[in-house]
């Protein structure tokens, strides 16, 4: 590239990244370079989500540092409790959220090094989900905030629906669910996270086994592709497994973390049964095992060492199947819903009607 085009094409970074980090886009010298430009990439190449950045950047002002938004918390959250040796593994892998439409993370091989990606659309997927599901002891949510909430989930890892929420959050959700929702939110993601670096440390990165792929299929073009591990049916259960055991919990903890993997398979089952229906995958072979097939494959491996609320499990497979029976009935009467991109609304929950460009 010559100084001129390498001129130009650098400006289109400025307004979001600091002169350090588009010499580091621009000269990737290692995997943490690599990882920024996956997202920086994204999000000069999707409007809606350049302007979420450039909401929070005018917001944060000189304070404003682009690699920062991501927040690692959940990472250093699941590495915290691994023994030393595995601690010091997984401090030196990079690892971070990027925008994609995988719900599972996943590990791309690259010129620099292993990189572990989680979706950032998965973090709002599993909150919306969560407020539709969870027990929020004396607080109810209406039947028709859980319907739309479950919606806005579905839609969001369909890309259909704006990653706008640090602007528009959707509606008004009362603080004690929104706590509680996040707190749960990132108990899911340290076990997705987990079961990434679980693939790392049981010795699944098979060169012969990389397939090609992008992070965003509506904005990569065909000549931009990225190189990801794939791996056989059983070892995504063993990484489920392993997911809980290699880390050093106490009894109280893994018991939640396996109750909030369970609760996601639970989800991700809703969402692929949509996704089946709108986007048919013609008998392509799938990247990981029946959602389903991984509840019940991790419940009865910890049955024996944890004691299960059994009961609420079950209601929790019954609401699922009452939810997918009314989505695919949704989706064939209203499937324009699911594929016209915009927003949509907590129902009652809603509030004040923002406009965008004028609100946010």
């Amino acid at each position: 590239m010559d100084l001129d085009k390498e001129s130009i094409a650098k400006g289109s970074y400025r307004s979001l990244c600091s002169n350090e980090e588009i010499e580091r886009i621009f000269n990737v010298s290692s995997a943490s370079d690599f990882l920024l430009k996956v997202r920086a990439d994204t999000a000069i190449d999707h409007m809606r989500i350049y302007r979420v950045f450039r909401h929070k950047m005018i917001k944060a002002g000189n304070n404003w540092n682009f690699s920062n938004y991501f927040d690692v918390k959940p990472f250093e959250s699941y590495i915290k409790h691994l023994a030393d040796d595995e601690y010091t593994q997984a401090q030196e892998l990079t690892a971070g959220f990027v925008f994609c439409e995988n719900p599972n993370g996943s590990i791309e091989k690259t010129d620099f090094g292993n990189i572990i990606t989680v979706s950032e659309s998965l973090r709002y997927f599993l909150y919306f989900m969560n407020i539709a599901f969870l027990d929020f002891d004396n607080m109810e949510v209406p039947i028709e905030v859980k319907g739309a909430a479950i919606k806005i989930a579905i839609r969001t890892m369909l890309q259909s629906e704006a990653v706008d929420f640090d602007m528009d959050p959707r509606g008004k959700v009362p603080e004690e669910i929104h706590d509680a929702a996040k707190y749960h939110t990132d108990r899911q993601l340290e076990f997705i996270i987990g079961h990434e670096f679980a693939h790392h440390f049981l010795g699944h990165l098979d060169n012969a086994n990389l397939i090609e792929g992008k992070y965003l299929s509506a904005i990569n073009s065909d000549d931009i592709t990225h190189k990801f591990f794939s791996y056989a049916q059983k070892e995504e259960l063993d990484a489920d497994i392993n997911a809980i055991e290699r880390p050093m919990y106490t009894p109280d903890m893994k018991v939640d973390l396996i109750n909030r993997a369970l609760f996601f398979f639970v989800y991700l089952d809703i969402y692929e049964s949509v996704k089946e229906q709108i986007m048919p995958s013609m008998g392509h072979i799938k990247s990981h095992p029946n959602p389903i097939d991984r509840f019940k494959h991790l419940h009865n491996h910890f049955k024996n060492e944890v004691e299960f609320d059994s009961e609420n499990l079950d209601n929790l497979l019954k609401w699922s199947e009452k939810y997918k029976e009314s989505l695919s009935e949704d989706v064939a009467l209203n499937i324009e819903s699911y594929e016209s991109y915009g927003s949509m609304y907590l129902a009652q929950w809603r509030g004040k009607v923002l406009v965008d460009r004028v609100d946010y």
